[in-house]
């Protein structure tokens, strides 16, 4: 019998104002997602938790932790548009608590991480993350064996941003405003390689 093997699939959306004409679109692909990784997981072998997080000017949790089979279908209760782009507390937050949650179990073979954090702007509204913050939990976080975060963004600013704070850029997708659809797809992709240890680290190259 393979060795088991446990992802925790933890997803951070962007629900800001400027989301509007995509969120719908964005909505029904992470629902499609949802249902192709229940499908895929087997309890014994691969499971799979999920936490989805959605921030605006504030940082939401809708999903916590909860093993993939039983995640609800997401709704615009749960993901609609709301204000500005808190994008750092949106990070921050994740990142710390995660790694207090589970840093001690994360080793890339019994168990692994794949975070992405999803957004179409740049940040404007953080006030608990700084650029020093995000770089100090970066450092602390991203290198270890089975931690793999990843952003998914459209907006120059944004990606000047995690220059900044050092994220690996190789972990890093651009898309085009629009196209959400497809890039959702491409990560869902890296994500199922990590969950069935296909890969070792995001290869969003190979999948793009």
């Amino acid at each position: 019998m393979p060795k088991k093997h446990h992802l925790h699939y933890v997803l951070v959306a962007d629900n800001s104002g400027s989301m509007a004409g995509q969120i719908n679109e964005v909505r029904d692909e992470l629902n499609i997602q949802v249902a192709k990784m229940s499908k895929e997981s087997d309890k014994d072998i691969s499971p799979c938790t999920f936490t989805l997080r959605t921030f605006d000017s504030e940082v939401r949790n809708v999903h916590v932790n909860i093993p993939i089979e039983d995640v609800p279908k997401i709704t615009s209760h749960d993901y609609d548009v709301g204000g500005m782009t808190a994008l750092f507390d949106a990070i921050g937050s994740t990142v710390e608590s995660v790694g207090e949650l589970l840093g001690n179990r994360i080793d890339g073979e019994n168990e692994s991480l794949a975070m992405i954090i999803f957004s179409d702007g740049g940040e404007n509204a953080s006030t608990k993350y700084n650029r020093a913050k995000i770089a100090a939990l970066l450092d602390k976080y991203q290198n270890r064996p089975g931690f793999n975060i990843a952003f998914v963004g459209c907006d120059p600013a944004s990606f000047r941003d995690m220059d900044h704070v050092g994220f690996n850029a190789n972990s890093s997708v651009r898309y085009s405003k629009g196209f959400e659809r497809e890039v959702l797809q491409n990560v869902h992709a890296s994500v199922s390689d990590l969950k069935f240890k296909r890969t070792k680290n995001f290869d969003f190259k190979n999948n793009n």
